[in-house]
């Protein structure tokens, strides 16, 4: 069947779907978009460039970067991850017209290669918009955990049209909305409108099951790190100082909490004060009292880290960064400003502690300069967690007074530099193309090269990501704590199959072996007794992946 037959069908499917639409929700102009030319006649894959990889023997996990087109990169871990992602966090172009966003129009590729800028005017604006949103949305569902979630940031711009899109992939029964105060209140100039300042932004939440899914407890006080300390070596812990008392000038002269205190220093203090004389004397007992350093200060409540309540995690998120602090905090990890508009480490970080585990694995698919891989590294520390983190973004030049490239010149220096301090390791990894057919087209040719170059696409799904052995027959993968390998025997010849089981075998771990097959399963009698190996086949799992994926984008 020709390429142009491919095409039609193609296009006759996505009509029939527009046909079928019920008229309430989102309805837009479905416009093509380059990189389907791309999955159209070749096949997506995952390259390690080694040179470029964070290396750490700490034991822990081992995070990965992507740089690549992210329709391709998700293509790529909907055979790797399928149902194993737990958190996602995005923070995708929000479309104001000036925020550089730029889709890629199949239509009129030979003008504009490197994708048409979309001013605030342009008639197709939310379409273009949408239909970027929506094919990679799409591709997000599979990836999630039974449990997992996906956190979209977004603003006014296209909130509404967000929502609808996000109830139709996920059920608006499995979406809510939250909203972050990106602003503190003395963060001086906002733009104002003629109406009000706007000081808040929106995320969105989606759930693979909502019923299933329950968010952490956690301190209410979010800086405590900073509030509570010790000065006076209190066995019980970090404290911070609580506010009992008006001022002297508010102080009402009347009242049974109206009382002289005398300080260990010996000095008097008179004023209306949080409770009674006899409550203050308890907590005074019990040295629950602070004076200051001198003795002498307004008395304040020692409030111990160690009592205090957890609570619900609320739809309103304040005090958690804003964009003025989030630059700051770039611009100094960095050394200069290379990136606008980040968002705060402590907005990511408790949206990732609320909802994973220490062992989660968190997926960014908007990476841009790196700051979920930053929250994950600091949410680890903060609680000796082994989440992994899986960061993918392009390499397309931005400028913030020079160019620089997105991945290579802004995300991967970041988590280079938050690994050296976190003492984390980290592969990058490159999408690239295979095979010269359609998906539905490919020949047996097309199938061996895929089988020949997927070995990096079995060790991520296999998170075992250190290559140790390889040559023109296979190759082997191992973890960082060489408790578990991936054998992967690429060719169909079998002149070193027997060399291949026998290393298998000498492992005595966890083993995934891949064997090449022209179909799903494969016996190997020589593994039959070895409980520790699981027999897989490639390439055919792979492309059955990428064929539901394919059918999916012609919905």
């Amino acid at each position: 069947m020709s390429e142009e037959i491919l095409k039609l069908k193609k296009e006759i499917e996505r009509l029939k779907k527009s046909v079928k639409k019920q008229r309430y929700g989102l309805v837009w102009m479905d416009v093509p978009e380059a990189f389907e030319d791309d999955v159209e006649n070749k096949l997506p894959i995952l390259k390690e460039v080694p040179e470029l990889a964070i290396k750490n023997n700490d034991g822990k996990q081992t995070h990965i970067l992507i740089e690549g087109d992210n329709y391709h990169a998700l293509t790529c871990l909907n055979y790797t991850h399928k149902g194993k992602i737990d958190v996602i966090y995005i923070d995708p172009p929000y479309n104001t017209g000036s925020d550089g966003f730029r889709y890629k129009d199949k239509r009129i590729l030979d003008k504009f290669p490197d994708g048409t800028e979309v001013p605030k005017d342009n008639p197709f604006r939310h379409s273009y918009w949408l239909s970027f949103m929506q094919k990679r949305l799409d591709l997000v569902r599979d990836l999630l955990s039974k449990n997992g979630v996906v956190f979209i940031s977004i603003d006014d711009n296209e909130m509404a049209q967000l929502k609808l899109l996000c109830d139709s992939i996920f059920g608006d029964n499995n979406v809510e909305v939250m909203i972050w105060h990106k602003v503190a209140d003395d963060s001086g100039k906002l733009k104002i409108t003629y109406r009000f300042r706007r000081e808040h932004e929106y995320i969105i939440v989606c759930y693979k099951q909502k019923d299933e899914t329950y968010f952490k407890k956690y301190l209410s006080d979010r800086n405590y790190k900073n509030e509570y300390t010790n000065p006076d070596n209190d066995p019980r812990g970090p404290y911070k100082q609580g506010i009992i008392s008006t001022t002297e000038a508010k102080s009402k002269s009347t009242g049974k909490n109206f009382y002289s205190v005398k300080t260990p220093s010996g000095k008097i203090i008179t004023r209306q004060w949080r409770f009674p004389k006899e409550e203050f004397e308890s907590l005074d007992k019990d040295n629950r009292i602070y004076y200051g350093k001198g003795g002498s200060s307004i008395p304040s409540e020692k409030v111990f880290i160690n009592e205090q309540k957890e609570t619900t995690p609320t739809s309103i998120l304040t005090e958690l960064g804003t964009a003025k602090s989030a630059g700051i905090e770039l611009e100094e990890l960095m050394g200069s400003k290379i990136f606008n508009y980040p968002k705060p480490v402590t907005l990511i970080k408790h949206l990732i502690k609320m909802s994973s585990e220490k062992n989660s694995v968190i997926l960014d698919f908007f990476a841009g300069s790196g700051t979920t891989g930053q929250a994950v590294a600091e949410s680890n520390k903060d609680d000796d967690g082994n989440r992994q983190f899986i960061l993918v973004t392009n390499n397309d030049e931005v400028v913030n007074g020079k160019m620089h490239k997105i991945m290579s010149g802004i995300c991967y220096p970041r988590i280079k530099k938050v690994a050296k301090l976190y003492k984390n390791g980290a592969k990058y990894y490159k999408t690239a193309f295979i095979g010269k057919n359609s998906i539905l087209n490919a020949t047996d040719q097309d199938k061996i090269e895929l089988a020949h170059n997927a070995g990096e696409l079995l060790a991520i799904a296999e998170n075992t990501l250190e290559l140790t052995k390889q040559n023109k027959f296979y190759q082997l993968f191992e973890d960082g704590n060489k408790e578990k390998y991936t054998a992967v025997y690429f060719r169909e010849e079998l002149d070193k199959f027997d060399e291949f089981t026998e290393i298998v075998k000498k492992l005595k771990k966890q083993t995934a072996v891949y064997v090449f097959s022209w179909g799903n399963e494969e016996e190997v009698e020589e593994f039959n007794d070895m409980n520790q190996i699981k027999i897989k086949t490639i390439p055919l799992p792979i492309l059955e992946i990428y064929k539901q994926i394919y059918n999916l984008s012609t919905e």
